[in-house]
């Protein structure tokens, strides 16, 4: 089972502290008005947006774009490393571009993450007054890096006495994230997902190199799986399934459907979850809390055990007072079935599941 994301909250917590620091995104739209978008992608990890920038004309009190070179901007944010690994300046105290020194960059990056703050890195690039439009391209060098941003989604209260109690129901809970490796260690160990003492954690490019027994493995005995694409959640769903495992999946992304619908369960956040990933799933979850499914197995077990302590009375209660009932299976048979051959047509015949199956009363002497 794994535990839902909270990346859809990260647009909104870059908003607040906008905000806070004095910026204003109607003003900010106004002055750089957005010309193209290069979406997010799981391949790559960032996503990019093209800005130009409007002066006024005071003889005419209006605003126009400028046709300097200088004012079209290209604005990076994503992951630390797919940021980083297309800078070749940073940004000194004073503003101005010096060479990256990327060590002191992970060095705070990792001092971020260990607090289990979820950080993103920022980059510009200038580019030439005639772009109108953006590509993968256009971002793969020279990018200045601008600094981190790190945010943190706190668990609920109520998701640790249920991360809990599936543990001691035999529910092994495993962590599925794009975060960063030490951000999702930080998480899982405040939440109590170790395992034998000890949070044994994989990062996607590590999966990319195992062999299908070593992928197995690695999902049967890992906890939390860090920087991971969407087709290695297919993967690991299925490596579980291999090992006899069912497995129940949570999601909210487009990208999460493959797994929701190859797990035994696929479980959709009915309130964050995006339409593709409701089709795909067997059942969604209203309120996107992970206690309410720990709660809605205890009530099924509970209901599980209860049919078959009634059915095990009715079984051994027939045994000792063998009798017998007509019990019709088709349009043109009947027979006199006794409990155990009431049980088997019952649980095990397909004409029972459409409600052909009708009881008779026995004849007198039988």
């Amino acid at each position: 089972m794994s535990l839902p994301s909270q990346e859809s909250h990260s647009l909104g917590a870059l908003v607040v502290a906008a905000r806070k620091a004095g910026l204003s995104q109607s003003k900010l739209t106004e002055a750089m008005p957005r010309l193209d978008t290069l979406p997010f992608a799981s391949d790559y990890q960032y996503m990019a947006t093209l800005h130009g920038t409007r002066t006024n004309d005071k003889r005419t009190n209006s605003s126009s774009f400028t046709p300097d070179s200088s004012k079209r901007t290209i604005y990076v944010k994503g992951s630390v490393e797919a940021v980083l690994s297309r800078c070749q300046q940073m940004l000194n105290a004073s503003g101005k571009p010096v060479p990256l020194d990327r060590v002191s960059v992970e060095l705070e990056v990792e001092t971020m993450t260990k607090q289990g703050l979820r950080v993103l890195a920022f980059a510009k690039k200038l580019v030439d007054s005639n772009s109108k439009s953006l590509g993968h391209k256009d971002t793969a060098l020279e990018l200045i890096f601008l600094g981190l941003q790190g945010m943190i989604d706190p668990p609920r209260q109520e998701v640790f006495p249920a991360i809990q109690a599936c543990h001691s129901a035999g529910i092994q809970v495993k962590m599925i994230t794009g975060d960063h490796k030490t951000t999702a260690v930080a998480i899982a160990e405040k939440l109590g997902l170790q395992k034998d003492g000890e949070v044994l954690v994989f990062e996607g490019r590590e999966l990319e190199q195992m062999n299908d027994g070593e992928l197995v493995q690695a999902a049967e005995i890992g906890v939390v799986f860090a920087r991971v694409a969407p087709a290695q959640k297919l993967c690991l769903v299925e490596a579980l399934q291999s090992k006899g495992e069912i497995v129940a999946m949570t999601g909210d992304r487009v990208n999460d459907a493959p797994a929701l619908k190859q797990a035994d369960i696929g479980i959709a956040m009915g309130g964050a979850g995006t339409d593709v990933a409701k089709e795909a799933a067997d059942m969604l979850l209203v309120d996107d809390n992970f206690a309410s499914i720990e709660a809605a197995v205890e009530e099924g077990r509970t209901v599980y055990q209860n049919l078959r302590k009634a059915l095990s009375v009715a079984l051994r209660r027939n045994r000792l007072y063998p009798t017998c009932q007509w019990w019709r299976v088709d349009d043109n048979s009947a027979q006199c079935l006794d409990g155990m051959g009431i049980a088997y047509l019952i649980f095990a015949n397909p004409v029972a599941e459409h409600g052909q199956l009708c009881r008779h009363d026995c004849p007198t002497g039988i």
